[in-house]
């Protein structure tokens, strides 16, 4: 259960601080559950949330919102129309520093959210997500959490002013509360940075540095410094740590592979050059992939077979490199081929799926659908436990999710635990008919 606090967070951020949500996302899912999270959830009009299907309608939104004096957390998918959002992300950062960027995605590798959060995102959100869950995501976006958490964002602020040595003050200040912050020594090393004390910045980003293990922010801030001192050796040293850490990042690969080649050591430098053009030509089969991903969502209504036959040219485009990020398009793959009865083989896929996410609850839930829908209602049971199991709130996902649990419960007479997931279907839209149907037929 959520502290009632993030609750007040949220509506704080919306009643007080004219707070509003812009969301760039086609899944219907997700604008549902943030729509009636806000109704029923928060007991708050959803009039201050704004969906957008392009970037032309984004600008236009944003300028509008920003211009109107309005605090905006944007939503957008990971992935829009076969290509992904990161240009879009790092844009947007630089155009709009002031905006809360929350990024909407399947699950993915841990290298992948690094780079998320470097690229600027404020946060990451892993669908499909409780209501309890989406609040305490945007609540811990909206607000920083308690004094020291305030004190960063007033130190910031000071330097981005120009107002250093005032900055200085706030740092050592938070450096009382909490000893070794990482964030206050960020701020205390950009205040002796902004007044040309480079030797004193260096030892304060050196000490967040060695606080905050997997905080990328203190060394890209000495790779920074050292860049701009000329000491492109020790430049080059951190930009390989940070490449260790978030090893996505092309444009890092090749500035030091640059910086070898004015080191003077060319076969390094050719090394990080060519792992540059590998990536980059993975990003491009990715890229290959989410096109023909696509081409297979708009064929899956009224052709699924040509669906089933583009979805496995997206899967065949990353042989080798299959990843978390992949799970949807076999996700998508098996529903195309249930559509088609090929109910055995859209459980051979979800296998495959399995091999890459062996902890995930959807595609459990998926493959008990698969031999519900082929009348082996016996797995379907021991499948749907599998996904409950390793996610209990798997059921909070819609009311047609509820209610294909409580119809494989049925099916496999187990008639009390039917019952408990058309209630829950029932708690999550009063107003289902397929569910008040069926409980009146039991």
């Amino acid at each position: 259960m959520k502290p009632k606090v993030y609750d007040e967070d949220v509506r704080e951020f919306i009643l007080e601080q004219r707070g509003v949500f812009l969301v760039l996302s086609h899944d219907p899912h997700f604008n549902k559950n943030l729509r009636s999270t806000l109704l029923r959830h928060l007991h708050l009009k959803d009039d201050c949330v704004y969906n957008v299907t392009t970037q032309e309608q984004l600008y236009k939104e944003l300028r509008m919102l920003v211009g109107q004096g309005h605090k905006v957390v944007f939503f957008v998918e990971r992935e829009i129309n076969g290509k992904y959002c990161h240009d879009l992300v790092q844009f947007l950062k630089n155009q709009y520093p002031e905006v809360l960027i929350i990024i909407l995605t399947s699950e993915v590798a841990r290298e992948i959210l690094i780079y998320m959060h470097e690229i600027g995102a404020n946060n990451v959100i892993t669908k499909p997500i409780s209501p309890d869950m989406l609040i305490e995501k945007v609540a811990f976006t909206v607000k920083p959490r308690g004094q020291i958490g305030e004190l960063i964002d007033l130190g910031k602020k000071l330097n981005e002013n120009g107002k250093h040595a005032e900055a200085e003050a706030v740092a050592r200040k938070i450096l009382e509360l909490k000893p070794g912050s990482p964030a206050a020594l960020l701020v205390l090393g950009d205040s002796f940075k902004g007044r040309d004390i480079m030797e004193q910045a260096l030892a304060a980003y050196t000490e967040a540095s060695k606080n905050g293990k997997l905080f990328l922010d203190p060394i890209k801030k000495i790779a920074e410094l050292h860049k701009v001192t000329g000491n492109v050796r020790e430049e080059t040293k951190y930009l390989e740590r940070l490449d260790r850490l978030s090893p996505l990042n092309v444009d890092r690969k090749i500035s030091i592979g640059d910086n070898y080649m004015n080191l003077g050591e060319r076969e390094k430098a050719v090394e990080i050059f060519d792992d540059a053009i590998k990536l980059a030509t993975k990003e491009a089969m990715a890229q290959v992939g989410r096109v023909t991903r696509t081409i297979a969502e708009h064929c899956i209504s009224n052709a699924p077979e040509l669906s089933e036959k583009y979805l496995r040219q997206s899967i065949e485009a990353k042989k080798g490199s299959l990843d978390k990020s992949d799970i949807e398009t076999f996700n998508r793959l098996g529903i195309t081929l249930r559509k088609q009865g090929k109910w055995d083989q859209a459980i051979e896929e979800y296998r495959r799926a399995l091999k890459i996410s062996p902890n995930d609850a959807g595609l459990y839930y998926n493959m008990a659908m698969a031999y519900s829908e082929g009348r082996e209602f016996q797995d379907a049971f021991n499948y749907l436990n599998k996904a409950l199991s390793t996610n209990p709130d798997l059921w909070t996902a819609g009311e047609t999710v509820c209610f294909n649990i409580a119809t494989v419960y049925l099916r496999a007479a187990r008639k009390e635990l039917a019952v408990e997931f058309l209630h829950k279907a029932l708690e999550l839209n009063p107003g289902f008919e397929r569910a008040k149907n069926l409980l009146r037929e039991i």
